[in-house]
């Protein structure tokens, strides 16, 4: 059997210009830790780059040429040794001069005459915590890799997924690359149209983390002929089985008919979804469900009757990032004033990214923080 070898004792720099002073310090703490000695400030900012460089500095304050507040500024300043606890050891004992110490990145303030208990307990409280902390470094960087692991599974997941262009404009600016916004365009083997647009609490990756679920469940149905009514059914229930307390999916789900003249419109704490006609006058569907997950749905929603629609009109389904952004001003964007871009891009024929470039105008300085998604259906 190998024996494992001996851990080696941390180092430390003591940086005093008084020899005795320095040599009181190792008697205290020369059994622990590997003892570095500097006689003055520019010793100290060369003996600190030395391998193994030190877990701690013990810093005395008043030496000739460069004092311990200035050392302290100048590691502080170097990324190199930024990182390395402080602690100021003195023989100035009022508030100010300690205050200063601990504002210039100091992590503890020890006054002479030394007491050794007190020095040893709080270079081990020190060191601790600075090895808790590389701990805690370690922990997030894995974290940050396997979130970004899970964040290239669910994008992957996601270009699968197929968004027909055919009767439909989008228009989509996420937050973060995994949005909680889902857009889905199909058509069915009869030639029904259905287009889901969806919003999953949040945004990041528990927000888009059911959308590959959502997706599947949409692709497949449709290819199998079903019903938009059982589409919205059937993913409301796989998201309330799989899906936990909390997170939820508002969404509307449009299926427009093979001849294109009836609509069913499915709204589950979406906005209203506006239909606009150039020579009649705006009409909007509200929502008549609580969102997808939240409860299992026993029936089919068959109680929302098809609405008879005409060549020209065009409905649209928005998520809320677009309505609930605010100006400088803490002025809502606002469905209003939405709608009324919508009309007028209608008459001109404009393209979908003007409303961006009024979002941008409206909120100034003032960044919207969610998710922009709208889908534009032509009838």
């Amino acid at each position: 059997m190998v024996d494992e070898p001996m851990a080696q004792p941390k180092t430390l720099l003591i940086v005093d210009d008084s020899p005795e002073n320095i040599t009181i310090l190792k008697g205290v703490l020369n059994d622990l830790y590997r003892i570095r000695p500097a006689i003055h400030g520019r010793a100290a900012m060369k003996a600190v780059l030395i391998e193994p460089m030190p877990e701690l500095i013990l810093l005395d304050v008043m030496m000739p040429e460069m004092d311990g507040y200035e050392v302290c500024r100048q590691l502080k300043a170097d990324p190199r040794t930024r990182e390395i606890p402080v602690i100021f050891i003195t023989g100035l004992s009022d508030d100010a001069n300690e205050l200063l110490g601990l504002e210039l990145g100091a992590v503890d303030y020890i006054t002479k005459p030394i007491r050794p208990a007190i020095v040893r307990a709080r270079v081990q409280a020190q060191l601790a915590l600075r090895e808790a902390a590389k701990i805690i470094e370690s922990q997030n960087l894995l974290l940050r890799d396997e979130r970004e692991m899970i964040e290239s599974i669910v994008l992957r997941m996601r270009a699968a997924d197929h968004f027909s262009t055919q009767q439909v404009r989008h228009l989509y600016h996420p937050v973060e690359q995994t949005a909680g916004d889902l857009l889905l365009s199909a058509f069915a083997p009869d030639g029904r149209q259905l287009v889901l647009l969806g919003d999953f609490t949040g945004h990041g990756l528990p927000a888009a983390i059911g959308g590959p679920l959502v997706a599947y469940i949409f692709q497949s149905m449709i290819a199998r002929g079903e019903s938009g009514a059982t589409l919205f059914r059937e993913i409301n229930n796989q998201l309330h089985a799989r899906l936990p307390v909390g997170i939820f999916f508002a969404a509307t789900l449009v299926e427009v008919n093979a001849d294109r003249r009836q609509v069913m419109i499915l709204n589950a704490a979406m906005p209203e979804c506006p239909l606009i006609h150039p020579s009649a006058p705006p009409r909007g569907v509200a929502s008549r469900f609580h969102p997808l997950g939240v409860s299992f749905m026993a029936e089919l929603p068959t109680m929302i009757a098809p609405l008879t629609v005409q060549a020209g009109e065009k409905i649209y389904l928005y998520t809320d990032g677009i309505i609930e952004a605010i100006s400088g001003a803490e002025e809502m964007f606002g469905q209003e004033r939405l709608q009324e871009i919508l009309i007028r891009q209608l008459a001109v024929g404009e393209p979908l990214e003007t409303i961006l470039t009024r979002l941008e105008a409206f909120c100034g300085r003032a960044c919207y923080e969610d998710d922009i998604a709208l889908i534009e259906i032509n009838i």
